[in-house]
């Protein structure tokens, strides 16, 4: 069992380093795949030896990964709401500003790495929008807090 989860978990980050290679490079021929292919063998085993010496362990609720799914799509509305924004902003002659703005948010357990991974990746995702952003988490509170250039509630998820 615990062999087969140690591989598991290399396997994911061979794939997260993988297409992380291909994403910074963004060119697709065999030579970069061959190349990704071996940094990322490098980088999972170095990762993998990590986690294991410091006996960490790395998990992602699956929720996270289901809103997750909702992001990419979102990117690219969103940048349709911006060149919007820019356009009005060019014949208005007034910058457009945006706000800040708190919203409720589960933190999850406080002082758990399960609470702080669903927070980092919160941050992560929802990081991706160029319309809204993640500011800060408050744990106490339980809140959220965001900037919104336009504010458009679908492009604050997963937050």
């Amino acid at each position: 069992m615990m062999v087969v989860r140690a591989w598991l978990a290399w396997c994911a980050w061979f794939l997260a380093f993988f297409w992380l290679w291909m994403l910074l490079v963004a060119d697709w021929n065999r030579i970069e795949w061959i190349a990704a292919a071996c940094a990322a063998a490098v980088a999972a085993t170095i990762a993998e030896a990590i986690r294991r010496i410091v006996r960490l362990q790395l998990s992602v609720e699956l929720g996270v990964l289901r809103r997750s799914a909702v992001v990419l799509p979102m990117v690219f509305v969103d940048f349709g709401i911006l060149v919007a924004v820019l356009v009005r902003s060019l014949v208005s002659r007034r910058v457009v500003r945006g706000r800040y703005l708190t919203r409720r948010f589960d933190p999850g357990p406080k002082t758990t790495p399960a609470g702080e991974a669903r927070r980092a990746w919160t941050v992560l995702l929802a990081g991706y929008s160029p319309n809204a952003y993640v500011v800060d988490i408050d744990v106490e509170r339980e809140t959220v807090l965001l900037h919104d250039l336009v504010p458009f509630r679908r492009s604050e998820e997963p937050a």
